[in-house]
């Protein structure tokens, strides 16, 4: 058995007698009042303060188990201090590395548990190690240390709000000990079960953000990353690679370039915009020079309704407007409309986008702890 499924096994154990102790206490942030009307739900921090001994000894368990692990993932990343010297803090030592090594303050924790009704953002979606590096920096440690140093004096503070957030902490610690990864599709990185078998909390799915462009992954609130294994996205980059230079060879060979006339409005549709497609614009330069605005209305709308580009397939596919439509007032709309989307087809049949279908459906791509 692994050392980090003994850890695991400790967790759930936990977190099992948490949620038999909320068969007894309901774990909720509202109560429920009469008013004129009927019932009313409220706010109320009662229920999260309520507080016992068997709550305050579940509330210790669970930070030793803090201590330990986070210790273990101290002594496996590079901490400095040696094993067994008695100078390691699991807070201002052992946190501090992992929250500089994981940035850790801000990963997410949400509850999910059916069985508890945290209506407020601030009880349901977590960050449970934020500030966890400093000496009692976070409010299940300050209530730890009360209830192991002082239990009688400071039996109120081993109450349930401080025990969710200890269990939340630990949680997200173990996900770090665990260290697990996957091979999925780009399609599925949201589907996974990112509680890894808790029954009360998970983290968020790691974003993506269109991953083909670069393979870089992205950090987020999530203590997870995604990209792609890099021999499937040096092929995924290759055909890029080929569509785009195919696309290039047949761009440099329009005459149009030497024209001053396309030249003014590629740079004038460029004005304001970080990226415009020059096919598109070399589309609906050519239309406009067939169908041009000296002519009357009548002649530009038989031009236009009997062009290649009006009754080609994107136009077929996309319509606009129906020949009965077009009038004095939207025909050069409708005419630039149609360039565009034959500029479309035109690089559709260099960007094949084949590599598309591998980037999203193939499983090729790695989720992990970086």
């Amino acid at each position: 058995m692994k050392k980090s499924d003994i850890f695991w096994q400790t967790y759930l154990n936990l977190e099992k007698e948490v949620i038999e102790v909320s068969k007894y206490i309901f774990f909720t942030d509202e109560v429920l009042v009469n008013g004129n009307g009927g019932i009313v739900a409220q706010f109320c921090n009662t229920q999260l303060l309520t507080f016992s001994p068997h709550i305050a000894d579940l509330l210790v368990r669970c930070c030793v188990q803090i201590e330990a692990i986070s210790k273990e993932l101290y002594f496996d990343n590079g901490g400095t201090k040696a094993r067994g010297d008695n100078s390691i803090f699991f807070d201002e030592d052992c946190l501090k590395l992992i929250d500089v090594k994981w940035k850790t303050h801000n990963k997410l924790v949400m509850v999910v548990a059916p069985f508890f009704n945290f209506t407020k953002n601030e009880n349901s979606i977590l960050k449970p190690l934020r500030e966890a590096h400093k000496r009692q920096g976070t409010y299940w440690e300050k209530a730890y240390q009360a209830v192991k140093h002082d239990r009688y004096s400071s039996l109120q503070k081993g109450n349930v709000k401080a025990l969710i957030q200890a269990l939340a902490a630990l949680f997200l610690l173990n996900i770090y000990y665990r260290n697990d990864s996957w091979i999925i599709k780009y399609n599925d990185i949201s589907k996974l079960d990112y509680s890894m078998g808790s029954a009360i909390f998970t983290v968020k799915s790691p974003e993506a953000n269109q991953l083909w462009y670069g393979n870089n992954p992205t950090i987020c609130e999530s203590p997870y990353v995604v990209r792609y294994k890099e021999a499937d996205y040096q092929r995924i980059e290759e055909m890029q690679r080929h569509e785009q230079q195919a696309l290039y060879d047949y761009w440099i060979k329009q005459p149009e370039l030497n024209e001053p006339e396309f030249i003014h409005q590629l740079e004038k549709a460029s004005e304001g915009s970080q990226r415009v497609m020059g096919i598109w614009e070399l589309a609906k330069y050519r239309l406009n020079k067939k169908i041009p605005n000296n002519l009357s209305f009548e002649d530009r709308k038989s031009r236009l309704i009997t062009s290649e580009e009006w009754n080609g397939r994107v136009h077929q596919h996309n319509k606009h407007l129906s020949a009965d439509e077009l009038t004095e007032d939207n025909i050069q709309k409708e005419i630039d409309f149609v360039g565009t989307s034959w500029g479309m087809e035109i690089m559709n049949k260099f960007q094949k986008m084949e590599w598309v279908q591998i980037a999203m459906n193939s499983e090729i791509c790695e989720i992990y702890i970086p």
